[in-house]
């Protein structure tokens, strides 16, 4: 079985850290942009199997990133989740169609419930 890969979109280093060694401790290979046109870049370069995306980012937003993956043939079905700490979800849903249960609000969740719900939305996926 390959090795997923999920792209992680955070501008705050410390977090961003954090997120891929938990990654890499449960086996995913991590990739790291730290801005909106690195997100982009690299998604559509990589076809990682999921994507972590903060919404504010200090070039483009995330839902600018979020649209322009979308667009493409590749991004109309990626697994995005959104992960948060700025936004309510009445705003995240004016700009994006993304399901609720795909947006994750920070600090509330831990890094194992985390696991838990990227090994769900990754079990079919290899």
């Amino acid at each position: 079985m390959k090795q997923s890969t999920v792209l992680v979109v955070e501008d705050s280093s410390y977090l961003a850290e954090s997120l891929i060694d938990m990654l890499e401790m449960q086996g995913y290979h991590a990739v790291h942009c730290a801005t909106g046109k690195e997100a982009v870049a690299a998604a559509l370069e990589q076809h990682p199997d999921l994507i972590l995306l903060d919404i504010r980012l200090p070039d483009i937003d995330g839902y600018e990133v979020y649209r322009q993956i979308r667009a493409t043939n590749w991004g109309a079905t990626a697994i995005i989740m959104v992960l948060t700490a700025s936004e309510s979800i009445e705003n995240i849903a004016k700009h994006i169609d993304l399901p609720t249960a795909d947006v994750l609000f920070k600090p509330d969740w831990s890094m194992q419930q985390l696991a838990e719900i990227i090994a769900t939305k990754l079990r079919f996926v290899n």
